[in-house]
């Protein structure tokens, strides 16, 4: 019996789960393992920010039983628990129901231990708030990490933790994934419940998920977590199979497009186009027949209305936080380009919010036909430029459409699945000569999640040690 740290950071959840299970370890070694990770890894990275909850599970009859995994430091809500989401103005929000999936993840078994480091307000792709401090990156201090799941791909890539819960609205959990290089997937929207209230966030453009280090850790938790909850407007449509029978299934025929040019009209880093090329060598040795084409969307214009709505957003929830917390809203508790995101967002019309609405349906009809025309999945970068220095997407400064436009010139694949629903997964797909991970990113048609399981599976078994 027992679990050296050492032990520990190798296991995957499944592993360690299998471990409990056959009696090699105690039901609380690896909670007991993750804090010794969180004392000794985390005052370097800063991924975690809370110790609460610190939550044993109820029965050890879950197929995690006794697995740590720490939740968000935003949504993901665990009821009684105080959230910050990363904001001077919302810290100590406490929360009034539990999420479905955080639900979900305790019936499984999880020891939900901790909060990650998040972004403020979750509306950026890096984790660098001014409440918490950035999130480094485990491979290079002083780069982002991505976000908004930044801690928790750091934590997981640290091996403090071997799975975490994330969740996506424009990019959250793959460019993460990326920049850390773990495993992230945005599962089609309506595979994992958004309840027990909200119908969704942010228009549809959020999905629940985890970061992990390999791919059957995510099949396994997305299998657990998924399926309609009481009152949910929809469903994604049901999988042919668990997505953890995926595994090991032959890839052989599937048409997979491929593309590293950016719809933003901005230059791809020749790293981040040399790691989508790679992947596509593996796959075409795997029987994929590879071609190169992309959607005839325009990206531009689509990024500009998933602008616009993350500041409709914030022009909702900044005041409903001042006047939850009686705080002001103002430069002391906001940082500025979210202020000024947020009053832009107030004065967009009602109209416009509508026609955006239109705007992203014709998108995900696009992206659909764009499938059924012959294409089983479509591979691109995650993210156009490497995890940048800490500093260079600053959510304090005093220029917003720089800021943007820097968001953009970064991330310009990622918020494509958002808008139209689609499932997408990314995939470690090398390492920068500075050492930073590299990745690629796999999109496939609305509902068919399961496709993505098994070409990661089969990368992963195919990527040299």
């Amino acid at each position: 019996m027992g679990l050296s740290l050492a032990d520990y950071v190798r296991c995957d959840a499944t592993e360690l789960a299998r471990l409990i299970k056959a009696g090699d370890i105690a039901p609380d070694d690896p909670a007991r393992a993750a804090r010794a990770a969180i004392e000794t890894l985390n005052p370097a990275l800063n991924a975690i920010v809370s110790m609460e909850p610190d939550l044993p599970p109820d029965a050890l009859d879950g197929p995690f039983a006794g697995v740590p995994m720490p939740l968000k430091d935003c949504v993901g809500f665990l009821e009684g628990q105080a959230y910050s989401f990363g904001s001077r103005l919302a810290r100590g929000t406490v929360a009034r129901r539990s999420s479905s999936i955080v639900a979900r993840l305790r019936a499984g078994g999880f020891h939900l231990l901790g909060l990650t480091n998040v972004p403020e307000f979750s509306s950026v792709v890096t984790t660098e708030s001014l409440l918490h401090g950035p999130a480094h990156n485990p491979w290079k201090p002083g780069y982002s990490t991505g976000g908004s799941s930044g801690g928790a791909a750091a934590a997981v890539a640290a091996g403090i933790v071997p799975v975490a819960y994330a969740n996506d609205g424009a990019g959250s959990i793959r460019v993460p994934a990326a920049c850390c290089g773990v495993i992230g997937l945005k599962p089609s929207r309506g595979r994992i419940p958004t309840g027990p209230d909200k119908n969704d966030f942010w228009h549809g453009l959020m999905a629940h998920g985890v970061v992990s280090r390999t791919v059957r850790d995510t099949a396994a938790i997305i299998d657990w977590c998924a399926g309609m909850d009481v009152g949910a407007p929809y469903v994604a449509p049901p999988l042919a199979r668990p997505l953890s029978a995926e595994i090991g299934l032959p890839l052989e025929g599937l048409r997979i497009a491929w593309s590293t040019a950016s719809s933003y009209g901005t230059p791809v880093d020749p790293h981040c186009a040399r790691a989508v090329e790679r992947l596509a060598g593996q796959l075409e040795t795997m029987g994929c027949v590879l071609i190169q084409a992309q959607p005839a969307i325009d990206g531009r214009a689509m990024l500009a209305d998933v602008a616009t709505l993350i500041g409709i957003s914030l022009a909702a929830d900044i005041p409903d936080f001042a006047a939850r917390l009686g705080r002001p809203a103002d430069a002391t508790m906001v940082e500025r380009n979210n202020l000024a995101w947020a009053e832009r967002g107030a004065a967009t019309p009602a109209p416009e919010l509508q026609k955006l609405l239109y705007r992203f349906g014709a998108i995900g009809r696009a992206l659909g036909r764009f499938f059924a025309d012959g294409f089983d999945m479509l591979l691109t970068p995650v993210t156009a430029l490497p995890p940048p220095p800490h500093g260079w997407l600053d959510a304090n400064g005093e220029d917003l459409d720089v800021y943007i436009d820097r968001w953009w010139r970064f991330s310009p694949f990622a918020s494509l699945a958002n808008v139209a629903g689609a499932p997408a997964i990314a995939l470690p797909a090398g390492r920068a000569p500075d050492g930073l991970p590299l990745a690629a990113m796999l999109t496939a048609p609305y509902g068919a999640d399961g496709l993505l399981i098994r070409a990661a599976a089969a990368l992963e078994a195919g990527a040299p040690a």
